[in-house]
């Protein structure tokens, strides 16, 4: 409301109404601030104890897990002549490996074309792989071959130039690689097994050559391999890999091996001129990081959780939590569960204090590593149904991790758990406060514009009355007798 008030009496009204309406606001809109500040402190509050239990969660989740305490490592003294990978599956062990010989692919060249564009005949390429024996001591032909796999392709003037026939042969899906080699002014089609290994050789044969026949050097011919005439030169059999391990012999069509050790992958990169040794070991450090990691994440969210809780009698502070029903609830039973022995545990480890986790005085948990990996090395699968579940004479063992991760899992559902129903709450309550301050407003304007109007009327009956004095003392001042 705009007013021009004060011009009757010389009254600061404009004063009078700011300091009346402000005894009437400052008490409500201080009463506002403080329930917001509570509000967003908790909501906050509340918040960042939800993001501490999810890191904790996270920590006895994968501690829950029985393969986080089966974790390997595999290593080689050279792995310049084999790497080694290893899965949860991996007998342990160390082993001596000697590499003889690597496997190859067979590779197999033509003769000599003058261009890319040079045709060969028309007819139909067959392209077999399969196991061939060779003739002599010095083997490059076939004397046998032994069939596993056959692909027919059809050459005809639409492709059958030195290109169009790789084209075609990379186009079968024959499980051979085609590519033109120049070789100085000259080019040859280069065909190369797709895998290494005696079983994957080639064997090419012809039929239906539109010149000569079907195993001479003209036409389609010219690309023949096999027991009965061969027009392609060899340049590498295909061979298997032949090495030892531990002294036992063991060929593989691969180089890269995964059914000799359980759960191992051996990649051979080379001969060797003396045997090289490969580990596979429980890789205890990892686990002892990923126990350490719970830890960490434990004593993360009791220093949050302190904090929050905390009362200085010297001060007469108190953390924004303190004495909250909730964060309390969720630290107890948590709390609970840590104290627990596994029931239906056997032996000598049934609780995180027997592997080396405990809890002080002030709240703060500690993880002697050495504890952990003597009882780790002594009993892995006793300690394993410490943290994870287990199976205990057929009975499913919870343990202490698995346990906490389905707790804290209640706790942080979305929407229904503990957490985001009380941040929930406390929003809907911060939005309150915006609607009451919205109330208090509009109340505030209707009374200013009240205490206006009232003052101004106060104002105007003023000067009416100034008015009245000023001409009845006119008046008077007109019957006084002149004095000459």
């Amino acid at each position: 409301m705009v007013a021009v008030t004060g011009t009757g009496s010389g009254l600061d009204i404009d004063g009078l109404v700011a300091g009346l309406v402000a005894a009437e606001r400052v008490p409500a809109e201080t009463r506002l601030n403080a329930r917001e500040a509570k509000m967003t402190g908790l909501s906050t509050s509340f918040s960042s104890a939800k993001a501490a239990v999810t890191d904790f969660e996270a920590a006895a989740n994968k501690l829950a897990l029985a393969s986080t305490f089966s974790q390997f490592t595999a290593s080689s003294s050279d792995t310049t002549k084999a790497t080694i990978s290893a899965t949860s599956s991996a007998s342990l062990g160390s082993y001596q490996l000697s590499v003889s010989s690597l496997a190859t692919a067979q590779t197999l060249a033509s003769g000599n074309f003058s261009a890319t564009t040079d045709t060969l005949g028309t007819g139909t390429l067959s392209i077999a792989l399969g196991a061939p024996v060779y003739t002599g001591s010095t083997p490059d032909t076939y004397s046998s071959f032994t069939q596993a796999s056959s692909v027919d392709i059809t050459i005809d003037s639409s492709n059958n130039t030195l290109a169009g026939v790789r084209d075609a042969i990379n186009n079968a899906s024959a499980g051979v690689n085609a590519s033109i080699l120049k070789n100085g002014s000259n080019y040859q089609l280069l065909l190369v097994s797709e895998s290494t290994g005696a079983a994957s050789s080639m064997s090419i044969s012809v039929s239906g050559d539109s010149a000569g026949t079907d195993t001479d050097s003209s036409g389609l011919s010219q690309l023949v391999y096999s027991a009965s005439a061969n027009q392609l030169q060899q340049y590498a059999a295909g061979t298997d890999a032949s090495f030892s391990i531990n002294g036992l012999s063991v060929s593989s069509s691969s180089n890269t091996v995964t059914d000799v050790i359980d759960g191992v992958t051996l990649n051979l990169l080379s001969t060797t001129s003396s045997a090289i040794t490969i580990d596979v070991k429980t890789d205890t450090d990892t686990i002892v990081a990923d126990v350490q990691a719970f830890v960490d994440k434990y004593n993360a969210y009791a220093s949050l959780f302190k904090d929050l809780t905390k009362y200085d009698a010297t001060t007469g502070t108190a953390g924004a939590l303190q004495g909250d029903s909730t964060a309390r609830s969720v630290m107890s039973q948590i709390r609970s569960e840590l104290g627990k022995s596994v029931t239906g545990l056997t032996g000598s480890y049934t609780s995180l204090a027997d592997v080396g986790i405990s809890i002080d005085k002030s709240g703060v948990m500690t993880f002697t590593q050495s504890t952990f990996k003597t009882a780790f090395a002594a009993a892995p699968t006793e300690v394993t149904g410490v943290f994870a579940s287990t199976t205990v004479s057929g009975t499913t063992v919870e343990g202490v991790a698995e346990k906490l991760e389905t707790l804290m899992e209640g706790f942080l559902v979305s929407t229904t758990g503990i957490f985001d129903s009380r941040i929930s709450s406390l929003s809907t309550q911060l939005t309150a406060i915006t609607d009451d301050r919205a109330d208090l407003a509009r109340r505030m304007q209707s009374l200013e514009d009240r205490y206006f109007a009232q003052l101004n009327a106060m104002d105007s009956l003023l000067a009416q009355v100034e008015t009245t004095g000023n001409f009845l003392t006119q008046q008077f001042e007109a019957m006084q007798p002149r004095r000459d």
